[in-house]
C-alpha cells in the first residue's frame, strides 16, 4: 500500500492532467479532491481520480464516456453541500488545492 506522501504526490500528477485537459473538472472541500477529464484526444477514455483527506487514499479509476458524464452529475449533487466555490476555477485556486498535497506526508 503506498504512504500518503506516494498517493499525493501521484495525486498531484492526475490533477495538473486534469488541468492542462478540457473539458475537465475538479473540485476540493474539507474531505476529498476530486477530478474528472479525458484520457486522450479522442475523449472517450477519461480518468476519474480523488483523494481523501486525512488518509490520503487514492482511487483512481478509467472510465467511457457516459459514465463520465453520470458521476459528474453524481459530484455535481454534493456541491450545495460544500458550496460553488469548492469548484476550482482558476489557477490560484489550484496552486491552494495543491498546496494542501504538501501537507500529506
Amino acid at each position: 500500500m503506498a504512504d500518503k506522501a506516494e498517493n499525493a504526490k501521484a495525486f498531484g500528477i492526475l490533477l495538473a492532467q486534469a488541468w492542462e485537459n478540457t473539458p475537465s473538472f475538479i473540485c476540493s472541500n474539507d474531505d476529498y479532491i476530486y477530478c474528472l477529464f479525458p484520457s486522450d484526444d479522442t475523449k472517450t477514455k477519461w480518468i476519474e481520480a480523488s483523494l481523501t483527506f486525512p488518509d490520503a487514499s487514492l482511487d483512481k479509476k478509467e472510465i467511457d464516456s457516459n459514465k463520465a458524464i453520470a458521476l459528474l452529475i453524481e459530484e455535481l449533487k454534493v456541491i450545495p453541500t460544500y458550496g460553488a466555490d469548492s469548484i476550482v476555477t482558476t489557477k490560484a485556486q489550484l496552486d491552494e488545492v495543491s498546496s494542501r498535497l504538501g501537507t500529506l506526508t
